[in-house]
């Protein structure tokens, strides 16, 4: 059986839940990632910022104060106000069949988190991370 500390990626760009929205579209920019977990000081899982949330309060932000203040209302703006409070997270152990699972059952969340067992962040898995295993087991299938 195959388990998900054998996929997950543990190489994460996280924010704290005081960061600006402005500091999670840099980070998405710079490094091409729709997630980013949101951890406290001891690197406890608080919450997800996804493209998805970031995009709802820009165009919310546009909407409401137009485009030209965009930029200074993410500034301003904290990743709490925005973010997914609720997530579903999974250890290190999970198989990757359950976890696979809860990826295609939490849509709205958009990757798996994985947490110690003190809640602490150690990994991710998103849907490319199943993409790609997918294609390495089809190769060996030819």
């Amino acid at each position: 059986m195959q388990l998900v500390k054998q996929l997950m990626t543990t190489h994460l760009h996280t924010h704290l839940p005081t960061d600006t929205l402005r500091d999670a579209e840099k980070t998405m920019a710079e490094h091409h990632i729709r997630h980013i977990p949101v951890v406290d000081e001891e690197g406890k899982l608080c919450g997800l910022m996804s493209q998805r949330e970031f995009l709802t309060e820009a165009f919310r932000i546009t909407d409401k104060f137009g485009a030209h203040h965009l930029q200074e209302y993410l500034s301003k703006t904290g990743i709490s106000q925005c973010m997914q409070h609720e997530v579903v997270a999974v250890t290190p152990d999970t198989s990757l069949q359950q976890a696979g699972e809860s990826l295609r059952a939490n849509r709205r969340q958009g990757c798996v988190l994985v947490t110690d067992e003190h809640k602490v962040l150690v990994g991710m898995l998103t849907s490319q991370d199943f993409v790609k295993l997918a294609i390495t087991l089809l190769q060996q299938n030819n």
